[in-house]
């Protein structure tokens, strides 16, 4: 009873520790349009995944299902309304936690904080000005994440490019600290 009691801590603690391993690579809109916002490929160091908007019309922004190599989980909104935007909850197989904006106002999407309880990553735009959803650093106490668009442009928000230098880092809350990112650039883009 020891023996298997001591496997199955062993497994799962070789699970978290593969996982904490994982780095993304980029970001891409799986299609081209006015719509292509709303379906997203995501490419990791052990494979590819996806982020799908759940529901259709002018709610779709609300809820997301995102699948990654050994995990799925979704993000949605806390609240409904115009303010909707500023703070999510993300809930994946037992790792859960929030995403929200730190100041309020129109810039409050450029500087969020995303938490899972243990630790907190601080996700920020690099430049200000008009274009400044193109460029973001994730920051947190294991190192630092870069995300940046491929390309410049009106359709520059399709394409992303990600430095990964968070390896002890969990790779679900890296997603939930990437996702403000993508979703911001989309979405401001659109307006």
């Amino acid at each position: 009873m020891n023996k298997l009691l001591l496997l199955i801590i062993f497994s799962i603690f070789s699970q978290i520790s593969a996982a904490q391993g994982i780095e993304y690579k980029s970001i891409s809109a799986k299609y081209s349009g006015n719509e292509s916002w709303r379906e997203w490929d995501v490419q990791t160091s052990e494979g590819s995944g996806s982020m799908r908007t759940t529901f259709s019309g002018d709610d779709g922004w609300k809820k997301w299902n995102i699948h990654l190599p050994n995990i799925s989980g979704t993000v949605e909104t806390v609240f409904s309304g115009d303010e909707a935007w500023k703070y999510w909850s993300f809930y994946f197989s037992g790792i859960n936690g929030t995403i929200r904006t730190v100041f309020s106002g129109d810039d409050a999407w450029k500087t969020w904080d995303v938490t899972d309880g243990k630790t907190t990553l601080r996700v920020t735009t690099v430049f200000s000005g008009e274009d400044s959803w193109t460029d973001w650093n994730i920051s947190g106490p294991d190192g630092n994440m870069r995300i940046s668009t491929k390309f410049s442009g009106s359709s520059a928000w399709r394409d992303w490019t990600v430095t990964d230098n968070m390896s002890n880092v969990s790779y679900v809350l890296k997603m939930a600290a990437l996702f403000p990112c993508v979703y911001s650039g989309a979405i401001r883009i659109r307006r």
